[in-house]
């Protein structure tokens, strides 16, 4: 996933800065159409970079939870928290641009920011809430890896693979679909692992004894 996050950031830095440059056209450009590439291509750079960060995050954290299980404040330090912070204020940022230019992807996509950043902190700021908080914050933040990170596959990889989809309304499937797999998987997986460690909430029925004995 780390070559992922790598490839992401790259691809995103170049897009914005030299957004003519990683591309060949079979036609010299108007000032029109080189505006509107230019923005496109920027735009494009900004949520490419904010879903590697969003695979940053989750990965970073699925990871260091499992590492310091036993020692869970050792993994409060000032890049986890920073990188969640920032994660969730590019979330913000990009949910701004969505208001603002009226683009569903981005609307729909900054709320996967939102909830891997807020729920990182959660555990970062309040610790561990149960003895097996560690499993399902690593649970939930790996998914979450999944989630950014096929998204991001998915949708540039889909452009090249169905180029017939591209320009469709059935082409916003490409960007959502991972979210619609993975927020689910995430609550039913966490709500299994509480219920199979009896940190779910229920009450634990006791053994009796007497009763096997009878049968």
């Amino acid at each position: 996933m780390s070559v992922v996050v790598a490839t992401a950031l790259t691809m995103s830095g170049l897009a914005i800065a030299t957004p003519l440059s990683i591309r060949h056209f079979s036609h010299v450009l108007s000032t029109e159409e080189t505006a509107r590439f230019i923005a496109a291509s920027r735009d494009a750079g900004i949520f490419l970079a904010y879903l590697g960060g969003v695979t940053l995050a989750a990965g970073w954290q699925g990871i260091g939870v499992l590492r310091t299980r036993n020692n869970p404040k050792a993994f409060r330090n000032w890049f986890s928290v920073g990188l969640n912070v920032a994660v969730m204020l590019a979330a913000l940022f990009v949910l701004w641009r969505g208001i603002s230019q009226g683009n569903g992807v981005f609307l729909g996509m900054s709320p996967v920011g939102l909830f891997v950043s807020g729920g990182n902190l959660r555990y970062l700021l309040r610790g561990p809430q149960s003895k097996m908080s560690w499993w399902y914050d690593h649970l939930g933040a790996m998914i979450g890896t999944g989630i950014a990170g096929y998204t991001a596959f998915i949708v540039f990889g889909g452009v090249r693979i169905f180029p017939a989809l591209a320009h469709t309304r059935f082409y916003l499937l490409f960007w959502v679909m991972p979210t619609l797999i993975g927020v689910p998987a995430i609550f039913l997986t966490v709500a299994y692992y509480r219920r199979k460690f009896h940190e779910d909430g229920g009450v634990k029925k006791p053994s009796n004894p007497q009763v096997k004995a009878a049968f």
